[in-house]
């Protein structure tokens, strides 16, 4: 072998080494940009104004939220990924089948049991109850303070706002205003013809504003609010109910009457008394046999029981 053929032999050599160690680093270095970039997408955060006035880094697109609260048809009409939440202990039937999957983790939350779900986002429904729960759930995952006791628009907005899912919210309200606006007009109410929503709870018998079911019959084109309701009710902040006594009913009955009465033996029975008692039979909706008796899962405006509820009301009144 020639000195110049074996020069030539080092050369070649050595210039395949050198383009392995260039394909290794470029490889390496596409590698890890795709690792960076998964990483990166993975860990893709949004900045949230809470209804506390905190601003908090929140997951862009969640995957393990745990949610407490009592409106969790929410979340299951919009197919949000809730691991956990304290689960009602007796379903409303609206709620056939959908649960499956979400962990009980108590009430209104045991903290044990929410760690081992490995949530990225908890939803405090329970915040003014409990001020040092946010704290003890801060340290399981961000966690941000949810007002449930919104009516339903408001807070569906405000979950959209949390999840990014604002044009899916929007359609959401958009569908559901289009089926009462038509449940209304078939309804063919009066201009001006009122309703009242009466809720027993054992021996005490309350009046409801514009919130769970009270949002739907005073909706848009739906029923008029009687003067009573307004004024003691809807215009006082913060109120939602008052109590009332049989002495003062006529001055809150409407022109239909939607009685709400909690299931268990004490208010069924005192609803059976109100019913046939002398003062309620005076009342001109009585009369007329504007009186509609339903179930307490119906006193709520969660978009799963909305599902039914357009559907429903027009049964209690006997025109469907």
């Amino acid at each position: 072998m020639t000195k110049q053929h074996g020069k030539k032999i080092i050369q070649w050599v050595g210039g395949f080494l050198l383009l392995l160690i260039i394909s290794a680093c470029s490889t390496s270095n596409a590698n890890s940009n795709v690792a960076d970039e998964q990483k990166e997408e993975g860990e893709k955060t949004v900045l949230y104004t809470t209804i506390t006035g905190e601003q908090v880094e929140i997951p862009a697109d969640p995957k393990r939220v745990v949610y407490i609260g009592q409106t969790i048809g929410d979340f299951l009409a919009m197919d949000i990924p809730v691991v956990g939440n304290n689960l009602p202990k007796e379903p409303a039937s609206y709620y056939e089948g959908k649960l499956e999957g979400i962990v009980d983790i108590g009430n209104p939350a045991d903290l044990e049991t929410i760690l081992t779900l490995k949530p990225d986002l908890i939803i405090n429904g329970y915040y003014k109850a409990d001020p040092n729960l946010n704290e003890e759930l801060a340290k399981i995952a961000t966690t941000i303070p949810f007002n449930p006791a919104l009516p339903y628009t408001e807070r569906v907005k405000e979950m959209g706002n949390i999840l990014g899912k604002q044009e899916e919210v929007a359609q959401v309200i958009a569908k559901f205003e289009t089926r009462f606006t038509e449940m209304f007009e078939k309804l063919q109410l009066a201009e001006g013809e009122t309703a009242t929503v009466f809720y027993q709870l054992g021996k005490t018998l309350y009046v409801m504003g514009d919130r769970s079911l009270g949002a739907i019959i005073y909706g848009e084109n739906g029923f008029a609010v009687p003067p009573a309701v307004q004024k003691n009710i809807i215009d006082v902040e913060g109120v939602s109910f008052v109590t009332v006594s049989e002495e003062v009913l006529s001055q809150f009955a409407g022109d239909h009457l939607f009685v709400i009465v909690q299931e268990d033996d004490e208010s069924e029975s005192e609803a059976d008394r109100l019913l046939q008692s002398p003062i309620w039979g005076t009342l001109p909706a009585v009369q007329k046999g504007n009186v509609y008796v339903i179930a307490n899962e119906w006193n709520t405006d969660e978009l799963l029981a909305l599902e039914q509820l357009y559907k429903k009301l027009p049964e209690w009144m006997h025109k469907q």
